[in-house]
């Protein structure tokens, strides 16, 4: 049976007239459309300049279509 409820400082607030046991085990599962809405602002993805480190001066322009060729010494395509 599952039971609804609001977290209030990290602890779950029961609704009215729900009884669990003193101790019991539970799992507690966030509700679709009730959760907070994520803050944009705050994801590093947002800003790679910041934590990717610097790409070494003299990397070849075609590095990534010739990787083969600076790696293995293989044929350029």
């Amino acid at each position: 049976m599952p039971y609804r409820g609001v977290v209030r400082g990290n602890t779950v607030i029961l609704e009215e007239g729900a009884r669990l046991p003193e101790g019991a085990p539970v799992v507690v599962e966030l509700e679709k459309g009730r959760s907070r809405k994520p803050d944009f602002s705050q994801d590093p993805f947002l800003y790679p300049d910041k934590w990717l480190p610097e790409a070494p001066g003299d990397v070849p322009e075609d590095l990534a279509h010739h990787h083969d060729y600076y790696l293995y010494g293989a044929e350029k395509r």
